[in-house]
């Protein structure tokens, strides 16, 4: 599965993204120290310094909550005395956990996945967690340096995560190089050439030299669920309880996800229950358990596309917490904090407010200026998947079946070809990013997918590609909005003015569903529904 949307750029070419990466200069080393106080938090919004627009136009844009007593919580594994360390020197006396991975070989969405899984994954381990250095990107557009080179501070404000979650320290490869390997605590073994930053280099020399000193983990998502116990717990009884599901103990035959379907199972339920809905036919726990955190000083996480180990599935597929709060927290922390950087939702705000005055011009009755939009997949993913390279004609008579042919309709798209969109500009007033060249001239042009995600998510009518991790993540996103907005079926997960093509796929998110292999493929509610049931303390929605 190779995921890695662009933009329709016809018009784009040359542009430069040097106010971006000014921007950006300061993030490269992500060292941050925790007693100082950030003037701005992860979870505020301030377009002010972004070109706009006005707060009542981007408030609209703002899905996340801010939570001030989340980023206080610690995993049972977490210890301040081991992991928290200053000035980057190597801790002597308490040895310090980290966790280092490999950032996904192929495009955005896939080294998004990737990310969600690791961050979360550093927390519950209680693992400094360590970036990766930066690299090309893979079906990634030129910046105004002429290069492809990105790291994911580029798309996330990761110093501002470091610096609020308490129990989550983030440090850059060239750091943990400089304070473990050159220090002769890898295994007494020395980086290649004693070299400690490897922007833009091989680097297969550099993960085969940590994959010799490392713990490696070989979980395969597909085939077991990572298990994180609770406070105090019995880890082996985690175990026992698995086994009693294999073997039907209960009298109940093991469960299928089709169980499932219209059903959600509450987010507080006894813990076997909430362990049987996300099984989704996989039979094996590997467990997270104090053996293991205290015999690995590193543990290692690839990116290998051959050993099934690659992280290309929802975090909430793959990771599951015995205690259901822990589960609750994880995934208001991905939706609060790992969201896109300011200049990208400003951008898009500008975006969404221009579309809509223009939809308000073209129809003075249409007083919210709704637009829909359709995301459409395609290049190398028609021999991926072959039922979804669908003919402009087939891709107009689904859009047709959900969207009146008066709307203005937003195409976020791969297809460089906008010849191939003829069909559906005859029938609806078409917008592609391109049309608002003046607006993204300014930012570094792989950031021009994350833009698009989010216009799109805006939409009144929203069609997506079906195993595209893009169109998957603006379905997370409808689902952060519905919920905020209290629309129709927000309480059991379902998604209204959401579909998919082909048309097989076309109501998977009207109905609950659990998750489900290919965990890839689509997100599934359980990211969004309810998970503001238990709250560390009051909260309030940023503005």
């Amino acid at each position: 599965m190779v995921e890695g949307i662009q933009s329709e750029t016809l018009k784009l070419d040359g542009l430069s993204g040097s106010k971006f990466l000014k921007i950006n200069a300061e993030l490269d080393g992500v060292e941050t120290d925790k007693s100082k106080k950030k003037q701005q938090s992860a979870a505020d919004l301030n377009c002010e310094l972004h070109g706009g627009p006005h707060p009542n136009e981007y408030s609209e844009l703002i899905y996340w909550r801010d939570i001030p007593s989340d980023a206080s919580f610690t995993s049972p594994f977490y210890s301040p005395k081991s992991q928290e360390q200053r000035h980057g020197e190597s801790n002597t006396f308490w040895k310090t956990k980290y966790l280092t991975f490999e950032m996904d070989s192929s495009g955005w969405n896939n080294m998004r996945l990737g990310l969600e899984n690791v961050m979360l994954m550093a927390h519950a381990m209680g693992r400094t967690l360590v970036m990766p250095p930066k690299r090309q990107l893979a079906h990634g557009l030129r910046d105004g340096t002429g290069r492809k080179v990105v790291s994911f501070s580029d798309f996330y404000d990761v110093s501002a995560i470091d610096a609020e979650q308490s129990g989550l320290n983030i440090i850059s490869m060239e750091q943990f190089l400089k304070r473990e390997a050159m220090n002769g605590n890898l295994k007494g073994q020395y980086p290649p050439d004693n070299r400690i930053n490897w922007d833009n280099q091989n680097l297969h020399t550099l993960w085969t030299y940590i994959s010799n000193v490392t713990e490696v983990f070989g979980w395969h998502p597909n085939e077991c669920i990572l298990a994180i116990p609770g406070h105090d717990s019995d880890e082996q009884n985690l175990l026992v309880m698995m086994d009693d599901i294999l073997n039907g103990k209960d009298g109940r035959p093991f469960p299928h996800p089709s169980e499932y379907q219209g059903k959600p199972t509450r987010v507080d339920a006894p813990t076997v229950e909430r362990l049987r809905e996300v099984l989704a036919g996989r039979k094996k726990m590997c467990l997270y358990d104090k053996y293991t955190h205290s015999a690995h000083d590193v543990v290692h996480f690839r990116a290998d596309e051959t050993d099934g180990t690659r992280l290309i599935t929802q975090f909430y597929a793959f990771l599951w917490f015995e205690d259901w709060k822990q589960d609750l927290w994880a995934k208001r922390f991905v939706r609060d904090h790992l969201r896109y950087r300011d200049e990208i939702m400003c951008l898009a705000a500008r975006i969404v407010t221009s579309i809509r005055a223009h939809v308000r011009q073209r129809d003075p009755s249409n007083f919210n200026g709704d637009y829909d939009a359709i995301h459409v997949r395609r290049t190398d993913f028609s021999s991926q998947f072959p039922d979804t390279a669908l003919s402009a004609d087939e891709i107009l008579s689904q859009i047709q079946q959900t969207v009146d042919s008066s709307s203005t309709l937003f195409i976020a798209t791969d297809e460089h070809n906008r010849t191939f969109f003829r069909e559906i500009e005859a029938v609806f007033d078409v917008k592609y990013l391109g049309d608002f060249s003046s607006e993204i001239s300014s930012i570094n042009p792989n950031c021009f997918a994350l833009v698009e995600q989010i216009v799109a998510s805006r939409s009144r009518v929203f069609i997506g590609t079906f195993y595209s991790s893009f169109s998957a993540y603006i379905m997370r996103l409808r689902g952060y909005y519905s919920v905020k907005e209290h629309r129709d079926g927000y309480k059991s997960g379902r998604l209204r003015d959401t579909y998919y093509i082909p048309s097989k796929y076309k109501n998977v998110m009207r109905m609950y569903q659990s998750v489900q292999p290919p965990f890839f493929a689509r997100d599934f509610p359980p990211a969004w529904r309810d998970i503001d049931h238990h709250e560390f303390a009051s909260s309030k929605r940023t503005s």
